[in-house]
C-alpha cells in the first residue's frame, strides 16, 4: 500500500492521478499547507525541503520518496506503466522540463498574478510572459506529437497536465492553443485523471478551456 502525503495542488495531483492510472492501493494523508504542517519535524524526516508530495511504500520496507518527478519515476518503474524503457530518454527530458521549468515558472505566475495581484508589476509581467511562452512551446510540441514524449501517454504528461488544469488562473486563454487544448481534453477524459483530480475534493470539476 502506498501512503501519499499531499495537498490539493498541481504537484499533489500528479501523484494521485498516477496512482489511479496504475491501480495501486493507496491512502491519502493530508498535509495542511495553510497551517504550515510541511515544516513539522516529523514530516521533514521524509521531506527534507518541506515540500509535498511524498510517498511511503509500505510494501517496500516503508521506503519514502520525495520530489514529485522522482515519485513518478519510482511508480512508473514499480508498475511498468507509462515509463517505457525504450522511450525513457525522451520521457525523462519532458519530465525534467516540467520539473525544472514548467512547474516553477507557472508557480511563480500563480504567486504574482493570482495570489498577490498588484504588488509587483515587474513580477506579474515577467511570469505572465513566461507562462504564455510555455503554452506556445507545449502547443508547438503537441502539434507534432500526440503526447509530450511521443505517441504514448507517459509520466511526462501526467506531470504536466495538472499545471495546465489551472489555466483559469493564468488568463492566457487555453482555447487559443489548438494542439495544447486537444492534448488537455484528451487527458481530461481519462477516468483515472478525473478521479485523481478529485482526490481531496469530490466536488471539483476539471475546468474546460
Amino acid at each position: 500500500m502506498i501512503e501519499l502525503f499531499s495537498a490539493d495542488t498541481p504537484n499533489g495531483k500528479k501523484i494521485s492521478i498516477m496512482l489511479e492510472e496504475i491501480g495501486f492501493d493507496y491512502k491519502v494523508t493530508k498535509v495542511d499547507l495553510g497551517k504550515k504542517e510541511q515544516f513539522d519535524p516529523e514530516f521533514r524526516k521524509i521531506s527534507p525541503f518541506s515540500k509535498i508530495p511524498v510517498i511511503i511504500d509500505h510494501d517496500n520496507d516503508k521506503e519514502s520518496i520525495f520530489e514529485s518527478g522522482a515519485i513518478l519515476m519510482y511508480l512508473g518503474e514499480k508498475s511498468n506503466k507509462f515509463y517505457a524503457k525504450e522511450n525513457r530518454l525522451k520521457i525523462n527530458q519532458w519530465l525534467m522540463g516540467q520539473m525544472g521549468y514548467v512547474g516553477p515558472m507557472i508557480g511563480q505566475h500563480h504567486q504574482f498574478h493570482h495570489y498577490n495581484s498588484g504588488k509587483s508589476e515587474f513580477g506579474e509581467k515577467r511570469y505572465f510572459d513566461i507562462t504564455k511562452s510555455i503554452y506556445h512551446d507545449l502547443n508547438e510540441r503537441l502539434a507534432q506529437s500526440q503526447f509530450l514524449a511521443g505517441e504514448s501517454y507517459t509520466i511526462a504528461d501526467i506531470a504536466t497536465w495538472p499545471w495546465i488544469a489551472r489555466h483559469e488562473w493564468h488568463d492566457i486563454g487555453l482555447a487559443n492553443y489548438k494542439s495544447l487544448t486537444r492534448w488537455y481534453m484528451e487527458i481530461s477524459k481519462r477516468p483515472a485523471v478525473e478521479k485523481g483530480y478529485k482526490f481531496m475534493d469530490k466536488n471539483l470539476e476539471i475546468p474546460l478551456p
